[in-house]
């Protein structure tokens, strides 16, 4: 039930940032309003499974460059995941996580991470506890 209200959460996050002007969109969900909002659902649970599975091995294998960086390396992190979850997107035929350059989705990445962690904080239940 977690992961679930982690996706919309992330769902809500993508939906934010692709109404700024970042190189970030969204295509598919052609049908209408619920066909855009299940388009939206599908890549922020795209994002969370990848933050769920693939982020912590991602996190260990870059400790000693974030230990250098003094931690700024976290942000390629974010931005490897946006781009993760962009290529697996394109897998689906009907919807579309699209990004463009490095330094505007690198942004990007970094305000999803960040109305993630806010949303997370505050929606009751979606924190680990």
């Amino acid at each position: 039930m977690r992961f679930v209200l982690v996706s919309a959460i992330t769902a809500v996050a993508v939906w934010l940032v692709t109404l700024l002007p970042l190189d970030v969109a969204v295509e598919g969900g052609d049908g209408g309003t619920w066909a855009r909002i299940g388009v939206f659902l599908l890549v922020g649970a795209v994002m969370a499974g990848a933050n769920l599975l693939i982020k912590p091995i991602v996190d260990v294998l870059s400790l000693p460059i974030k230990i250098l960086t003094l931690g700024l390396f976290a942000l390629v992190t974010a931005w490897f995941m946006l781009w993760l979850t962009a290529w697996l997107t394109t897998l689906v035929p009907w919807a579309e996580l699209t990004i463009g350059a490095f330094w505007e989705t690198l942004l990007a990445a970094l305000l999803i991470s960040l109305i993630t962690a806010i949303l997370t904080a505050v929606v009751p239940g979606a924190s680990k506890n």
